[in-house]
Parts: C-alpha cells; sequence; structure tokens
C-alpha cells in the first residue's frame, strides 16, 4: 500500500486546507524537518489536533502517556535509549509472548521507521499515538539516567538564542514547587512570568513561545543574510544537517 502523505490526510480530515499545506510544504522545503514539526512550529495546528486527526483517519488509538512512569526493563531494552529519541518512540509493553511490540509513535505515516524498528526488535509491531512532546517527555522518566534529555532542551540549561539563561530556576520546571526564598522563578528576555505559585506547565509554555518567537527572528535573519548574498541556502543547510 502507497505510503499516504500527512499534508493529504489533514486536508482530507478538514483540519487544514490546501493553500495551508502548500504553505508549509514551502517552509520545510526552505529550512528542512518534518512537515508535522514544520505545521507545528507554523502555529496552523498544535501537536494534540494534529494526533487526533491522524488517530481518527488511521484507526489508531492515541496514548496518553502523563502517567506512565515505568516500562519492564526487558521492553526498553528492545530499543535502546538513543534510538529511542531518534525515532521519537516509545515502548510500553510485549504480548504475544514476545512477539509483539506496543510502541507509542508521533509518526505512524513514516513507515521507514517501522521497518526498521522491526528489523531491530524482532518483533510485530502494535501502534499507538501521542504528540512528540508527550513522547520526549516520557522519555525522559522512562530511560532515567541513560541519557534521554527531556523535551526540547536540557532542562537544567534552558537558554534563549544568545545562550542567556531562560530560567533562573529551572529545578521548579521539574518540581512544579513554589520558590525558595530569594529565587527568582523569572524568564529573561521579556517573557511573561507565572510568579512564586504559578503552574509550571504555564512556565514552560510561557518558555516554548519565547523560543518560537526567536525561531521566526533567526529565520527572517537568515532570509536576509541569503538575499544580501552572504551565502547561500544550499550553504547554509548543509551547515544546520551536519
Amino acid at each position: 500500500m502507497a505510503q499516504m502523505k500527512l499534508g493529504e490526510l489533514l486536508v482530507r480530515a478538514k483540519v487544514l486546507q490546501e493553500s495551508q499545506v502548500k504553505a508549509a510544504l514551502a517552509e520545510q522545503h526552505r529550512w528542512g524537518g518534518k512537515l508535522g514539526e514544520t505545521l507545528v512550529r507554523m502555529g496552523l495546528v498544535t501537536e494534540d489536533l494534529l494526533i487526533l486527526a491522524l488517530s481518527r483517519q488511521l484507526g489508531l488509538p492515541t496514548v496518553p502517556l502523563e502517567g506512565v512512569e515505568e516500562v519492564p526493563a526487558s521492553v526498553k531494552a528492545k530499543i535502546p535509549a538513543d534510538t529511542a529519541r531518534e525515532m521519537c518512540v516509545l515502548p510500553l509493553q510485549l504480548r504475544d509472548d514476545g512477539r509483539t511490540l506496543v510502541v507509542v509513535m508521533s509518526d505512524p505515516l513514516n513507515l521507514q521507521v517501522q521497518d526498521d524498528l522491526q528489523a531491530l526488535t524482532g518483533c510485530r509491531l502494535q501502534v499507538g499515538l501521542a504528540g512528540r512532546t508527550a513522547i520526549l517527555r516520557a522519555l525522559a522518566r522512562i530511560y532515567s539516567g541513560q541519557a534521554v534529555p527531556e523535551a526540547g532542551a536540557d532542562p537544567m540549561r534552558v537558554v534563549d538564542a544568545q545562550g542567556r539563561p531562560m530560567l533562573e530556576a529551572p529545578e521548579l520546571v521539574r518540581a512544579g514547587a513554589a520558590p525558595p526564598a530569594g529565587a527568582r522563578p523569572a524568564i529573561a528576555s521579556g517573557a511573561p512570568t507565572t510568579g512564586a505559585t504559578g503552574n509550571a506547565s504555564e512556565l514552560l509554555h510561557a518558555v516554548e513561545d519565547l523560543q518560537r518567537r526567536e525561531a521566526t527572528a533567526l529565520k527572517a535573519m537568515v532570509e536576509l543574510l541569503i538575499e544580501k548574498g552572504a551565502f547561500t541556502r544550499d550553504e547554509f543547510l548543509v551547515k544546520v544537517r551536519r
């Protein structure tokens, strides 16, 4: 069966219009990366909406990962930590006397990843869906101590485009606790703060919003440099893909 394209699927599901998909494809061609990530970065869909559309169109179940804290060692051993993060997949369970592996993916349309996983694990796959961010956070919890950082960046070092620390009390993001006396859980560069008793998820959303805005500014600067002849787009893509 031919592999279905994500853009076509989202148009069929009436999540996006063709013009929006074309704009996202142009953005993907310009900067590289996966189409789903490009759509989220452009604000055309949220991760949750993307996963819901995939679930309905492909008939695959969504898997809430917030409460998943542990996975049996025999299951984790099927996919090493670095491979799980690179592919953005989470092994959850072995079934049928170890012949079937239940995995959670953010991109079930990537048949190459599924083929590679079957070759790696020697198992048939039973696929569930979750957002990329949710999977990376779950990987950080479940592969604790095996060098799988949390989504986006090392939670101990969240910085802006100039390398400046953006959180002065990053442990609060993990713990969701009020800051100790004298600590200031503020976000630099003019981003909004949540206050001493603010919710950790709100703080994280503020960081992600700041990162998106800085990424937009960086892309605009690169486009200007390309127009001015400082370097070509191909030269830029070669550098960032190393």
